[in-house]
């Protein structure tokens, strides 16, 4: 049986991937902080395609949302999202030569804490709405296509 729900183990992935990041962080290896940030970057547009171009207009053609689910408010999401993560990687970036390398690391970590709360939110709406009125509404044929279109599933996706 196809389980449209079953999509939620990709932001394990995503998250596993941010923590790493902030460990990086925490021990001063900003390269290999960089290097997991891109990595989680990736990740996470390639989820963020797959919700935009294959899940959202089915979502929003077929499914009776509350307005706490609306389309729109994932649309706005991404896009906050997408700003947070370049902000970090420029940051991150130019950690090492920063004249004051603890203030910049704090003021990262803290905006850093700001976008996990707004992944999270994002997280609670995608469970609370998106993925069980995609499975309440969607036939099994039409799930199993809408996730053979899909590019990433948490178990083909796992951190190397």
């Amino acid at each position: 049986m196809a389980s449209i729900s079953s999509l939620i183990k990709v932001h394990k992935v995503i998250d596993d991937l941010f923590f790493e990041h902030q460990k990086a962080l925490l021990h001063f290896d900003f390269d290999k902080a960089l290097h997991l940030l891109e990595a989680h970057r990736s990740t996470l547009l390639s989820h963020m395609g797959d919700e935009e171009e294959i899940l959202l207009p089915a979502y929003a053609e077929r499914g009776e949302f509350p307005d706490a689910g609306a389309p729109k408010l994932y649309f706005d999401d991404h896009e906050k999202m997408r700003s947070f993560i370049d902000l970090f990687a420029e940051t991150t970036a130019r950690l090492a030569s920063e004249p004051e390398i603890e203030r910049t690391l704090l003021q990262l970590l803290d905006r850093e804490a700001f976008y996990l709360r707004l992944c999270s939110h994002h997280d609670r709406r995608e469970t609370d709405y998106l993925y069980p009125i995609l499975e309440s509404v969607l036939s099994e044929p039409d799930k199993v296509g809408l996730l053979d279109r899909v590019a990433l599933r948490g178990e083909k996706h796992q951190k190397r």
